[in-house]
């Protein structure tokens, strides 16, 4: 007989090691791999500071940091460019 909960723990044991694995590696972007995603997306050296200022600003919540990175120009694509990097 199958044991169901052995089965889902370990597929939660591994989706938590690949999420583990894929969050660090986009924290080892080194200053290539940066400078190429603000190209691609062509935001400007300003604008990427505003987002970075939003996204440490612990008094917003997340849907506030949301609105506000949607207000910048080229924030939502920056922000996607860095997600693709996780998938």
């Amino acid at each position: 007989m199958t044991d169901w909960d052995d089965i889902a723990n370990q597929a939660a044991k591994a989706t938590d090691e690949q999420l583990a694995n894929q969050i660090a590696s986009l924290s080892q972007l080194n200053d290539t791999e940066i400078q190429k995603i603000v190209q691609q997306t062509g935001i400007s050296k300003k604008d990427m500071q505003k987002i970075l200022k939003v996204v440490n600003d612990a008094s917003l919540s997340n849907e506030e940091k949301a609105n506000s990175i949607k207000n910048i120009g080229n924030g939502i694509n920056i922000l996607a460019a860095i997600a693709k990097k996780l998938l």
